[in-house]
């Protein structure tokens, strides 16, 4: 009986007959905002979270770092990241102190 109720739920998730998020809700999916930091950008370079919600910078490719706002990372090589949990609405401007013009901002509602 088991067998039958894993094939089944397997087959219902596989042709989207039951959403994979079943069970969380949307505050749970959106309290994480993931932002790439490339060569001489950010991407995306506006992010919005909610307030209390938690913004993840991983950095693809180079060294960079998070500076503004709160936000004061130490230089960060490809592949490693930063993490900023936003406790209070507004808008919080960051920068990349390395690399002149690369800058984001995060929108905290």
């Amino acid at each position: 009986m088991k067998v039958v109720l894993v094939t089944l739920a397997a087959f219902a998730l596989g042709f989207g007959l039951v959403p994979a998020t079943a069970g969380s809700s949307s505050a749970e999916r959106s309290s994480v905002k993931r932002v790439s930091a490339y060569n001489n950008y950010f991407s995306p370079k506006t992010v919005k979270v909610r307030r209390g919600g938690k913004v993840v910078w991983k950095i693809r490719q180079g060294v960079h770092n998070i500076r503004g706002s709160g936000m004061n990372s130490a230089n960060i090589r490809k592949g490693g990241t930063y993490s900023k949990k936003f406790k209070r609405s507004g808008k919080f401007r960051y920068v990349c102190t390395l690399h002149p013009g690369m800058k984001g901002v995060v929108k905290v509602r």
